[in-house]
């Protein structure tokens, strides 16, 4: 067999086992999106209830000024931002757009907290100082890893480090779309947790009786309040990740598929005009 024709059934050969490599990924990525979906559906309850109960604790404590290490804090000092990305490449744009996303800000006066691999080196490239740096993982976030970051967030708050918190991630809208996103996490505007209580509709009422004291409460809830924001946006970025994987699987799957029946028909067209000549050659000969 000429080389050309050897060649050609080596990429076609090659062509097929990526297809079959994407597939295989695409299909691990769909059922992780499903788990990732059932997560959000079991913490969505628990999150309405923390809004529900935070409502109904400052309904209470009336006009009663209220003090917050995550409400009072420091002016004029660095940023914390928490930056949460995929461990790992194949996912199409959605890592660049993140970091487009967090090129907006001034990184300059930024401490950042990664979750993900591809999160710690981009901040390790800008100015802003990498207080910690946790692994996203293959796999759903545990709740600890939410903890950990509460309890960094509370020292730098102590030691007067920072003045706000954001956090960006992924928001997953739908298969086909991500967004980069960034909200503010601190400080915390309780107006705010009140809106958001009404805008998703959690029937807030004044029946509620707290023991020792509605402040004392809410000095005990707002930390779970924050857990929440941090556990959804893990829980989003996650789900974003495997859609964003998913498709780019899907057409790397469909145009290795493609490339394979393009080079098949090559091949065909090849080794036909081979036997085509070898058949007018013993023709030649005869004659």
């Amino acid at each position: 067999m000429p080389a050309n024709l050897q060649l050609l059934k080596r990429r076609i050969k090659t062509s097929k086992n990526i297809a079959q490599i994407a597939k295989a990924m695409e299909t691990i990525s769909a059922s992780k999106i499903k788990k990732a979906q059932v997560a959000a559906s079991n913490n969505k309850p628990y999150a309405e209830k923390i809004l529900d109960l935070a409502s109904k604790a400052m309904s209470q404590t009336g006009n009663k000024k209220f003090t917050h290490m995550y409400i009072n804090l420091p002016k004029n000092k660095k940023t914390l931002l928490i930056l949460i990305t995929p461990d790992k490449g194949l996912c199409g744009g959605l890592n660049t757009n993140l970091f487009k996303k967090m090129l907006e800000v001034d990184n300059k006066n930024v401490i950042y907290i990664t979750l993900g691999k591809k999160a710690e080196k981009f901040a390790y490239k800008l100015e802003g100082e990498v207080h910690a740096s946790f692994p996203l993982g293959t796999s759903l976030p545990s709740y600890a890893t939410i903890i950990q970051i509460k309890t960094l967030i509370d020292e730098l708050i102590s030691s007067k480090s920072i003045s706000e918190a954001h956090i960006l991630y992924a928001e997953f809208e739908s298969i086909l779309t991500q967004s980069p996103t960034s909200k503010k996490l601190l400080p915390l505007v309780l107006s705010d947790i009140s809106e958001k209580s009404t805008n998703e509709t959690v029937s807030v009422s004044n029946e509620a009786i707290f023991e020792p004291d509605a402040q004392s409460f809410l000095l005990e809830l707002l930390p779970q309040y924050i857990e929440t924001q941090i556990y959804n946006a893990l829980i989003q970025a996650f789900t974003s990740e495997q859609a964003a994987r998913m498709m780019a699987m899907q057409n790397a799957k469909n145009n290795a598929f493609d490339i394979a029946d393009y080079l098949t028909l090559s091949y065909n067209k090849s080794r036909q005009e081979k036997i085509t000549n070898e058949i007018l050659d013993l023709t030649n000969t005869q004659n």
